[in-house]
């Protein structure tokens, strides 16, 4: 039976997946058997390197692209197999389409090289000073950053004072956030907050992030004169990595007042609360990582593929306008993400340092 339900929904999945298109389109042949190969026998766990799964039907035919591979029973996109650093062991892989079944073979991890660079983990925080549950995930995500210093939050404000409409709606479009509070870590998924202010194990929610090895680093110099912030972003790359890479760099204020409305003044369900009896606005609450600009805009610059190779290193100069904002609580925030479409997502690494300050390589 459990064999009959994986084949039923298998075939149903393969059914919507190759079916769904303009009629009067050739659908292919469906295969009477299939089998699958690898082009190494091991991969090495770090994110990066990867093997390549070739499906054949029972003519020899390579119909790879057209058929849906698992990976521990989970489907990916392509054909490119890779693992991280946190999952390392052997793993099954098979193919389907149209509810045909190919054999299932198995392929071992090897452990990486030491990491030559940390790995840093981002947190786009979308808020706004009118969500009066919104005290709650920031106090949270404060604490976060003083247990662990390789995490950064950043608010994305909405429809107040602070925000910036065309960040807040690029970004809210792109990754599906049609509420807030909302927490992005590293554009790949969210932070499953528990709703409980002094119930802080949802921290661990963030190990896996962690865990990843950072296959490239960055350093950030930085220097102001007058109204101007002048930027040198700095990517190094301990791999050669064929994906197409942006970097993004942007600004941030720290210490910004402005009111902020507080569901949890004098709200007895939640007395044990540190915003309990603080007002209902806040009218002096502090607002830390605001975003104010950047100059690759958010989505980011594309990095030269010649320069993503092993032990090469790619820099770019920025110039940034800060007239108005207090050249004292700015910080540059620098990332580097996978451009979009691609099998792999999310920002690879970041880093950070106070606006006229340096930051190495670390």
């Amino acid at each position: 039976m459990k064999q009959f339900n994986r084949y039923l929904i298998f075939s149903l999945l393969s059914v919507c997946i190759f079916s769904c298109s303009k009629e009067n389109t050739t659908i292919d042949a469906i295969p009477t058997s299939m089998k699958i190969s690898f082009n190494k026998t091991t991969v090495v766990a770090d994110g990066i390197d990867e093997v390549t799964v070739t499906v054949k039907d029972q003519d020899g035919n390579d119909i790879s692209l057209s058929s849906l591979i698992y990976v521990d029973d989970v489907p990916i996109r392509g054909n490119l197999v890779f693992f991280e650093n946190n999952q390392q062991g052997s793993h099954t892989i098979y193919a389907n389409k149209y509810g045909i079944f190919s054999d299932t073979l198995s392929i071992a991890t090897t452990a990486p090289a030491a990491a030559k660079y940390s790995t840093k983990v981002l947190a786009e925080y979308f808020t706004g000073s009118w969500c009066g549950w919104c005290p709650r995930v920031d106090y949270k995500l404060n604490a976060f950053m003083a247990a662990n210093t390789d995490l950064l939050a950043i608010q994305i404000h909405n429809n107040d004072i602070m925000a910036d409409r065309n960040v807040d709606s690029t970004l809210r479009a792109t990754y599906g956030i049609s509420s807030v509070p909302n927490i992005l870590i590293n554009r790949k998924a969210f932070l499953q907050e528990n709703g409980d202010v002094m119930n802080q194990s949802d921290s661990t929610l963030l190990a896996p992030h962690y865990q990843k090895r950072a296959v490239i680093g960055l350093a950030l110099n930085t220097s102001i004169t007058g109204n101007t912030l002048n930027v040198t972003a700095k990517t190094g790359f301990d791999a050669t990595i064929h994906d197409s890479l942006r970097l993004v760099v942007l600004l941030v204020e720290d210490n910004v007042i402005a009111p902020q409305t507080n569901y949890y003044d004098n709200n007895d369900d939640y007395a044990g609360n540190p915003f309990y009896n603080s007002g209902n606005p806040i009218t002096n609450f502090v607002h830390n990582g605001v975003y104010r600009l950047s100059p690759t805009t958010i989505s980011g610059i594309t990095i030269p593929a010649d320069k993503q190779v092993k032990d090469d290193e790619y820099s770019a100069n920025f110039s940034l306008d800060i007239t108005g904002l207090n050249a004292a609580n700015l910080k540059v925030v620098a990332f580097v993400m996978f451009a979009d479409s691609q099998t792999r997502t999310g920002i690879m690494n970041a880093q950070w340092v106070a606006a006229g300050q340096n930051k190495n390589y670390d």
